[in-house]
């Protein structure tokens, strides 16, 4: 019988080897993949749950800043109106205040458009802080 203490350098070895076992559950999901996934549906009401309580929304010139509430509904009407056909990201990023970053292009309706967004980690938890979707000449 191996005695419990010649099992601790074992244990440790282990633990250094192969830290993220203990921790892979604990680690957070990229913000990117759910807001690229709603983005890619449509999907206003899936994509809000990533806006910050007040969004900077440009969409084909109309830009302002916005409740989540209104910025939803607006992002609504524009998918509405605008029945999405395809998205592709061209680049995602990050500043050097932390900040993540995305740039792609979207086919919706007869149109092709360039879409931006930030986000900014408020609480723990990045946020869209500003979203835009550009009509392309």
């Amino acid at each position: 019988m191996i005695h419990p203490w010649k099992m601790i350098p074992v244990l440790l070895l282990v633990g250094i080897l192969f830290p993220r076992l203990s921790m892979s559950s604990s680690v957070p999901d990229d913000p990117h993949k759910q807001i690229i996934a709603a983005l890619t549906e449509g999907n206003a009401t899936a994509l809000s749950e990533y806006f910050n309580s007040m969004v900077d929304l440009g969409i084909s010139g109309n830009e302002d800043t916005y409740s989540k509430t209104q910025a939803t509904q607006i992002l609504k009407d524009f998918f509405i109106k605008n029945p999405l056909k395809s998205l592709k990201i061209n680049r995602q990023g990050s500043s050097t205040d932390g900040s993540l970053f995305a740039i792609g292009e979207m086919k919706a309706g007869a149109d092709n458009f360039r879409v931006y967004y930030l986000l900014k980690k408020v609480s723990g938890k990045f946020l869209i802080q500003q979203l835009q979707i550009q009509k392309e000449n």
